[in-house]
């Protein structure tokens, strides 16, 4: 009876060491298949994206240089303007009232 056992365990042992052996297989095989899919399809796609962002920084750059940095330029002038004829009317006020 304990031969016979032995011999039914050291069976099941073998059966169940195949299948975990071609098991791992399958699934090395899976995740290998899995990593060329990813690789074909999500480096082209990352591509573009970095492609698209490196476009909209140029066009955001292009529109600082052109269009922001003239207005701004122009703004702080007219605002440097407004504040010095505000100080020189602030002086001739004070001359009118001490006088």
């Amino acid at each position: 009876m304990v031969i016979v056992f032995g011999i039914i365990s050291a069976t099941f042992f073998f059966i169940a060491l195949v299948i975990t052996i071609a098991v791992g297989m399958a699934a090395i095989g899976l995740f290998a298949k899995l990593r060329s899919v990813i690789d074909e399809s999500v480096a082209p796609a990352l591509g573009a994206v970095k492609e698209a962002a490196d476009t909209v920084r140029g066009t955001t750059e292009f529109v600082g240089r052109t269009a922001v940095s003239p207005v701004a330029k122009a703004y702080g002038t007219f605002a440097g303007i407004k504040k010095g004829l505000g100080v020189l009317s602030g002086f001739k006020n004070r001359d009118k009232s001490q006088g």
